[in-house]
């Protein structure tokens, strides 16, 4: 059985063979992202692995036999290199011609709208490519991209892709805010190669009268606007009208909230975001339409070409999202494969080698979640649809497509489930009927809308097929809102570390080798791998139970604290946070720390004075009194905020303190004139918005 086992492995790592690069390379990717090592040193491993596989080939029959293991050591060292070395090239700060090597005294910058204004609540937000710095007497070109944000009173709504802007502002490096369990925005936008913003008023930059940027784009964002108003035009304003939009192109700035948390809730918001299953559709469209023509060489390379356009189109036009990345890269391999070399490969070697050349093109897809849960999501799907479908039988028609339907979504749900609980930490209990009912009418609902955009020049049939539409898409909102409010339909506030998810990774592989192909060690491994979750979990509790710390909160315009002692939480602060977005970050943080609220023993509030576990923090939000106490008040922490008109030499005549602490609820102007005054005393001090929130440890 064991031999059996094996010989089953090896049949698939064969044909495969994108799986003996994909491997080391996503390994080289991750090891430079947590552990960078410079160039040189990266060319010299590369040179020496180079090195040994082209000496092994030289040496004795005797010796390459005794050491056949290592060719392949030194080819998993050789392509987690290159990994390592496309990661560092995809940096553009590593890349001449970068706008910040530029440095002047007069910042002048050309640059050049790369997306439509997208609107905020006090502003327009956008992305801005870097082409010229101004320097001396003469332009220099650049490359680099910024976040920008445009006031509501700077004509932000004006501005649309191509169009460009002189700037005379120097940009600000974003940072991470350093809060317990946040998201880092700053990681993200260094994929998406942005590292500084500008937040531009009226006065900060001019418009120039000509448009650039690429046509293909001006294009497809004429495509997309087509879309949006003919969508608008028959189906309304309304909710329905922004699912429509998100469904058939990806436009989610007008979905509404309430309904991207109800398909959060039953988890099925893949269906509203473009994805695999979109392409997966274009593609059956395509070839049931291209039925027609005759199976000829030249008429195959045809399809081949049409197929290929369409599916790229529809990437770009919906934003090349990783998902769809993946699929249209996978349908592009198999279309190729099929009408262009008439050959047919492993699945698995398709998926296999689509990653491979996806990571080439953008290496930081790597930690994209979107990428890793499509990815995974079809491996699941290809590993376990099968057995699960095999596991009943159908008498009839109808009842088998519905078993379809309820394997693939199981099949789906198997290998994804651990890293969705590690970065949402929730699980929806009721994914599977909500699947049931939001696929198949996404899907009519999707084609709809294509035959709506087709015969919109009509008139008469688009006003009634964009009813019909309105309708179905009302109803599928309406069924997913009522199975999110059924009792227990989300089990939230998961605790899942990056250990546990290995670990879940590694039972569900021992599983699926006991249960599919009989390898009896898969258990044992399975059951290891069990109590290891089990024991992490426990050692989890035990940390939070002892843990004894507060925590400053970097939240801009806001003070934020929280006193957390074991399992309990007093926050103190701003009351009105609570009805902010940037609540869910402190629950974030609480959550990962295990936290519920509580007034924990060794807390104590006295007016603007905090006692906690022997350590006292006093919050000083207004000026100082103009006479000094003739004693002074001792406290280990003061925290200042909300602007206080406070002379940084004068607190030592009102008390005898360790570290003075600078919130994000005060201006950038005034934090750096705390901290030239803190220089010249030499006193500790800590500013939030800089170095994130202030976690102390007691």
């Amino acid at each position: 059985m064991h031999f059996e086992s094996s010989t089953f492995v090896v049949m698939y790592w064969k044909r495969a063979p994108f799986l003996r690069i994909v491997i080391p390379l996503l390994t080289g990717i991750i090891w430079q992202l947590n552990y960078p090592l410079p160039p040189v040193l990266l060319l010299v491993v590369l040179g020496i692995a180079f090195t040994g596989i082209l000496v092994f080939r030289f040496l004795p029959l005797s010796w390459r036999f005794a050491a056949v293991w290592a060719p392949g050591i030194l080819l998993f060292i050789l392509v987690g290199t290159c990994g390592q070395l496309l990661l560092y090239h995809a940096d553009l700060r590593h890349r001449s011609g970068f706008y910040r090597q530029q440095l002047t005294d007069t910042p002048l910058y050309l640059l050049r709208i790369n997306e439509p204004p997208e609107e905020k609540a006090r502003s327009y937000k956008t992305t801005a490519r870097v082409l010229a710095v101004y320097q001396s007497t003469h332009w220099i070109p650049v490359k680099g991209y910024l976040m920008l944000y445009l006031a509501k009173d700077s004509l932000g709504p004006a501005l649309s892709y191509g169009e460009e802007l002189l700037v005379r502002k120097t940009p600000e490096i974003i940072r991470f805010n350093g809060n317990p369990g946040a998201f880092n925005y700053q990681r993200y936008l260094v994929t998406q190669q942005i590292y500084e913003q500008l937040y531009l008023r009226k006065t900060d930059f001019y418009l120039l009268p000509h448009r650039g940027g690429a046509a293909g784009q001006h294009l497809l964002l004429r495509a997309r606007d087509y879309c949006l108003n003919n969508l608008k035009k028959y189906i309304g304003e309304g909710r329905e009208a922004g699912m429509a939009e998100a469904l058939l192109i990806g436009y989610r700035q007008d979905l509404d909230k309430e309904v991207v948390q109800d398909y959060s809730n039953t988890g099925i918001v893949h269906v509203i975001a473009i994805s695999g299953m979109h392409l997966a559709l274009l593609y059956g469209v395509l070839l049931w339409l291209l039925k027609w023509m005759p199976p000829w060489r030249w008429a195959d390379k045809g399809k081949a070409v049409v197929i290929l356009f369409v599916l790229w189109a529809f990437a770009l036009l919906t934003g090349a999202s990783a998902s769809v990345l993946r699929s249209a890269v996978m349908f592009s391999g198999i279309t190729i494969g099929r009408f262009v070399l008439s050959r047919y490969s492993s699945i698995y070697n398709t998926l296999a080698a689509s990653a491979t050349l996806l990571l080439c093109f953008n290496p930081y897809l790597a930690i994209d979640a979107g990428f890793q849960l499509s990815y995974l999501a079809v491996l699941s799907i290809l590993l376990f649809y099968q057995p699960l479908y095999k596991l009943r039988e159908r008498k009839s028609k109808w009842a088998d497509l519905l078993w379809q339907m309820v394997t693939l979504s199981l099949a789906a749900q198997l290998i994804t489930t651990p890293v969705s609980l590690f970065y949402f930490h929730q699980f929806p209990n009721y994914f599977l009927p909500a699947n049931l009912i939001a696929v198949p009418l996404s899907t009519v609902i999707i084609y709809g809308e294509v035959i709506l955009l087709l015969v919109a020049p009509l008139g008469l049939p688009a006003v009634w097929l964009g009813r019909g539409l309105k309708y179905l898409i009302c109803w599928m909102n309406t069924a997913v809102a009522w199975l999110g409010d059924l009792p227990g339909a989300m089990i939230r506030d998961i605790h899942c570390s990056l250990l546990q998810t290995i670990l879940l990774y590694l039972l569900i592989a021992g599983l699926a080798a006991w249960l599919l192909v009989k390898y009896r060690p898969g258990l044992w491994l399975a059951l290891c791998c069990s109590w290891g979750v089990l024991l992490a979990h426990v050692n989890w509790v035990v940390n939070c139970r002892a843990q004894r710390k507060m925590i400053i909160y970097n939240v801009p315009g806001y003070t934020a604290v929280d006193c957390i002692a074991g399992r309990r939480v007093r926050f103190t602060g701003s009351d009105t946070i609570w009805q902010l977005p940037v609540a869910a970050q402190l629950m974030n943080a609480r959550r990962q720390l295990g936290a519920r609220e509580g007034i924990p023993a060794s807390f104590r509030q006295y007016g603007h004075c905090l006692s906690f576990e022997g350590k006292r923090l006093l919050v000083i939000d207004s000026a100082l009194p103009e006479r000094a106490p003739p004693e002074k008040f001792h406290t280990n922490y003061i925290l200042l905020t909300r602007n206080p008109p406070v002379d940084i030499s004068r607190l030592g005549d009102f008390y005898t303190f360790d570290t003075l602490i600078f919130a994000a609820s005060n201006s950038s102007r005034r934090i750096e004139q705390w901290k030239s005054d803190c220089y010249v005393l030499t006193l500790r001090f800590f500013s939030v918005p800089d170095q994130g929130a202030y976690v102390i440890n007691f």
